[in-house]
């Protein structure tokens, strides 16, 4: 009966398992082949039909003719800034409030949660009113950074909780050896900390890859726009959409994420555990 009840336990695990995989990856799989659909075939097929004849056509375009190229290459920097900036800034800024006697290191660490509890949207208005002055909308930096500073309070938060449980002896013995801090740090402490850190690459590189309000708010060129924003391209005048190209475009935008999580995945699970379990 024990044995019974242990396969019929792990048969309800794999069977919710198996649901949860279909929900997640159906909408990915269906939104790729309504992208290999014709015009024609868009508007008058059902849905949920598969193509009768893939038409890469939607595709071509998006990767030749559309400003797509564009905006992707725009959201690769912005993003690739974002996640190095908060990365460097936060790690050494954690390390220091874990394991070094820093004067009011703890108030510090309140400070820093209070910036989870500020909803971005609360700060949009002041911060366009401060950035016209300074003659920053309209550029890579005016998206930059208020993305950095809105990943800066959970990036310390979980940094901290990981470096709480670093081990002391390995920093005791580096500095008896003669390591300074800058070389202790970037030579024995960040080596030993990759899955954290490629966790919250991740995490600022989907965040900041699929924001759509600050590039909205901060950019009114073409020229500097995100691929998020590049999507409204597909809708024409009077709410005509072609949705081959669209659902296509959104193939090509998310391509990237999913591409990262599939390599980096097995990091993030380790790295959540040991920046939040630990703490």
């Amino acid at each position: 009966m024990t044995n019974y009840k242990k396969r019929m336990q792990t048969a309800i695990l794999y069977i919710f398992g198996i649901l949860t995989a279909t929900i997640t990856i159906y909408p990915i799989i269906y939104t790729a082949v309504f992208g290999l659909k014709s015009p024609e075939e868009a508007r008058v097929s059902p849905a949920y039909a598969f193509p009768e004849k893939l038409y890469w056509g939607n595709y071509l375009y998006i990767l030749k003719e559309s400003e797509f190229p564009r905006y992707f290459v725009n959201s690769v920097i912005i993003t690739g800034t974002v996640v190095v900036v908060v990365l460097v800034v936060t790690s050494m800024a954690a390390f220091a409030l874990a394991k070094m006697r820093v004067r009011g290191r703890h108030h510090l660490k309140m400070y820093f949660l209070l910036g989870l509890m500020i909803p971005m949207q609360v700060c949009l208005l002041p911060l366009y009113q401060t950035f016209a002055k300074l003659h920053i909308t309209d550029k890579y930096i005016g998206v930059i950074i208020p993305q950095v500073a809105f990943g800066i309070p959970l990036s310390v938060y979980l940094f901290v909780n990981f470096f709480r449980f670093f081990p002391d002896d390995i920093i005791e013995a580096s500095v008896i050896e003669g390591c300074g801090i800058f070389r202790l740090f970037s030579q024995i402490v960040l080596p030993m900390s990759r899955n954290i850190i490629l966790t919250l690459a991740m995490m600022r590189a989907v965040y900041s890859w699929n924001d759509f309000l600050f590039p909205y708010t901060f950019t009114r060129s073409k020229d500097l726009q995100t691929i998020t924003l590049g999507l409204r391209d597909f809708v024409g005048a009077y709410g005509y959409t072609d949705w081959g190209r669209t659902f296509a475009a959104v193939t090509v935008t998310i391509l990237p994420m999913i591409i990262i999580y599939f390599f980096l995945g097995k990091y993030m699970v380790a790295g959540m555990s040991e920046g939040a379990v630990k703490g």
